[in-house]
Formats: C-alpha cells, structure tokens, sequence
C-alpha cells in the first residue's frame, strides 16, 4: 500500500473507529455500576523514541531514498492520536465518573500486519503480557492512574 494508504487506513481504524464505537455504546457505559474506558495504545512510545534508538528501525544512512524494510510509522502516529483521543474522553467523563486510560501493552507477537514471525525476529514479547496489564487496569489495581497512559511494565507514561 502506499504512504497516504498506510495512514489512512491506520487512522481509521485507530482514531476514527475508536472514536465513532465509543461514541455509539456511551449510553451502555453509562448504566455500569463502575464504568471503565481503556483504549489499547500501541508503538506509539514517543518518549522512548525520543531518548533512543528509535524503535523499529535501524539507524539510517544519509540519502533518498531510505531503505526500511517494515515501515510503521501510519500505525506509530495513529496510536499516539489516540492517546490524545483518550484524554478528550476523559475529560468529558469526568463529571460521570467513568475511568479513562491507555493501556500500551507493549511490542508482542500478535501477528498484527499479517507477517508470521517478523515479530519474534525483532524481538517482540510474548501477547499474555498485553492481556496481564489489562486485566490489572480492568481490576483496579491501576485506578489511581486514571486519564494516563499506562506503560507495558507498569509504568505511567504521562
């Protein structure tokens, strides 16, 4: 696909589709006893990419045009809008008292873009470590952290 493609696709479904989907069940939300909102953040680790390396791809050469063979980067900045998209959330929630994050499980072998074992070969962790963070956030262990983002290990992220 081409550039405009990866990020159009990338934003859909992981801006517009988060937003339009909790838009739409707001009103089911809204009648739990203990409402909770968490969006699944992604690559999009922007402060560790700031202190480097930057992750996924090697140091590049001086040159048009640059030789990457997994680009991420459509996927990359739509994980970091919605971080952004959650914040909105949870500023609009406040007032009903629902529980807003983003959960960055990590880079894990999920097979995400198709490409069985790329993954592993770059080092990914294993999928139950994504659904080890959720579950603490889903049970509670994670309510002081409302309206942040909620690293792999545990960590907030902002």
């Amino acid at each position: 696909m081409t550039l405009r493609e990866s990020f159009t696709k990338s934003y859909d479904v992981n801006v517009a589709g988060a937003h339009v989907l909790t838009y739409e069940f707001m009103p089911l939300l809204l009648e739990s006893s203990d409402p909770r909102l968490i969006f699944v953040g992604g690559l999009s680790g922007m402060i560790a990419a700031q202190k480097g390396p930057y992750y996924p791809t090697p140091e590049q050469p001086a040159g048009w045009p640059k030789d990457i063979d997994f680009e991420t980067i459509g996927y990359r900045c739509s994980k970091t809008a919605l971080n952004m998209l959650m914040l909105d959330w949870n500023h609009k929630l406040k007032a009903d008292n629902v529980k807003v994050w983003t959960v960055m499980p990590g880079f894990l072998a999920t097979n995400l873009g198709g490409m069985p074992g790329k993954a592993e070969e770059m080092g990914a962790g294993h999928p139950s470590a994504g659904g080890d963070i959720l579950r603490r956030v889903v049970e509670g262990e994670r309510d002081a952290d409302v309206g942040k983002v909620i690293g792999k290990n545990g960590e907030v992220a902002f």
